[in-house]
């Protein structure tokens, strides 16, 4: 028995030695580098290891994690139409994709990794983790820890009373409509530079400080949709100050325990372990999919409710947006929701972040389409439009 024993520890041990040798192989191969770098040749290391390189806090996994189950079929040859015909296995190819998983009827249909990269790597959301962000603002107003989106944010928290977000009601700011200017160019230098970089560039930075010294004054609040990170890191504020609890500690008890989160995440923070809000989300791609197929479900998931079905509406129905925020007002082919990208389909939805990083929904066919890429441009509407063409091919090859 002892002998038995022995070789067990024994076999185990080489395991994990070989498992050690292969990451640090394929680091060698794909470099992390010391922290955050705008531009950097190594997207890959840096895109999958920001919890290391960054600031976190750790949102625990579930302490009872539900896998999603497996239906597979291989969907490599699938096809969509976009100037050049391409398959899901050339979509993979010319888009720098990492990782990418369709599940539908909450069942993992098909899984595609590149790069060397794992089904239990965490990949960065960039912007995709707004919706996280809206997503815990819902549960918040569910619960009554916020009493209405038409509060102001002073209602909430005093810690960034100098600032004129303070002013702004929490529903402009979901729609990103706070009417206080703010630049976010998709290439050059602008507003949102400063901003995140004061945040990530700083070794005393702090999100209070960084948004009380925003002091502009607001024109037409909820009148006009105009992309501003800063307004989700004031959403971020409200949730902390409405709850009582870090937004790491809220993540954990609310969305990441409830839906059976099967691996730890981490959100970015401050030095002083404030969450960024704005970016910052990381996360396993079957986990941001439990997420996806939470909201398909309109809320429900592993037979428990996590956000109601009204607040989902309010936040993806593209057709109960007002003047400004519908599709193709928003923005050029895409509404706004509450933090949310939406397509001209009602129930048709999707997060959204830089440098590829998507998590489309499909209400009526309950399928989810996740994609983390590595590419090199902040941000590209022909790689978007080729993402939402694959996400229709995908979604038309597995009707009944």
């Amino acid at each position: 028995m002892k002998q038995s024993l022995g070789l067990l520890l024994l076999l185990f041990a080489n395991l994990a030695s070989a498992q050690f040798i292969e990451h640090e192989e394929r680091d060698k191969r794909y470099p992390i580098p010391a922290s955050f770098v705008r531009g950097t040749t190594n997207q890959v290391g840096m895109f999958t290891h920001m919890a290391e390189i960054t600031p976190t806090c750790k949102v625990a996994k579930s302490s009872a994690p539900v896998p999603l189950p497996s239906a597979p079929r291989d969907l490599s040859n699938t096809k969509y139409e976009l100037i050049f015909n391409y398959t899901l296995k050339e979509h993979l190819e010319k888009n720098n994709v990492m990782g990418l998983a369709f599940v539908r009827d909450g069942k993992v249909i098909d899984q595609h990794y590149q790069y060397e990269r794992r089904a239990d790597d965490l990949f960065a959301s960039f912007s995709s983790g707004k919706s996280i962000t809206s997503i815990l603002i819902g549960i918040a107003l569910d619960e009554g820890a916020i009493a209405s989106l038409e509060d102001p944010v002073s209602k909430y928290t005093d810690r960034i009373n100098q600032s004129s977000y303070s002013k702004i009601k929490i529903r402009s700011l979901l729609r990103m409509a706070s009417g206080i200017p703010f630049t976010e160019p998709n290439t050059a230098k602008g507003d949102s530079t400063e901003f995140d970089e004061s945040l990530r560039k700083n070794s005393t930075s702090s999100v209070p400080k960084a948004l009380n010294q925003w002091q502009r004054t607001s024109f037409n609040e909820g009148k006009k949709f105009n992309y501003a990170s800063i307004e989700t890191a004031v959403l971020a504020e409200v949730i902390r100050g409405a709850t009582g609890k870090s937004i790491c500690q809220y993540t954990q008890e609310k969305l990441w325990g409830p839906i059976g989160a099967e691996s730890d995440a981490f959100w970015e923070t401050d030095s002083e372990g404030n969450v960024l809000g704005h970016s910052g989300f990381n996360a396993t791609q079957l986990d941001y999919a439990k997420v996806a197929v939470m909201l398909a479900n309109m809320g429900e998931i592993n037979g428990r409710r996590v956000l109601s079905a009204e607040y989902i509406d309010q936040a993806t129905n593209v057709e109960r947006q007002p003047e400004g925020f519908k599709y193709d007002q928003a923005d050029k082919l895409s509404g706004y929701g509450y933090q949310f990208w939406l397509q001209k389909s009602t129930g048709r939805y999707a997060m959204v972040g830089s440098y590829g990083q998507y998590v489309f929904v499909d209400r009526d066919s309950k399928s989810v389409l996740v994609v983390h890429t590595a590419d090199p441009v902040r941000v590209n509407g022909m790689r978007t439009l080729r993402s939402r063409r694959l996400f229709d091919s995908l979604i038309k090859a597995t009707n009944p």
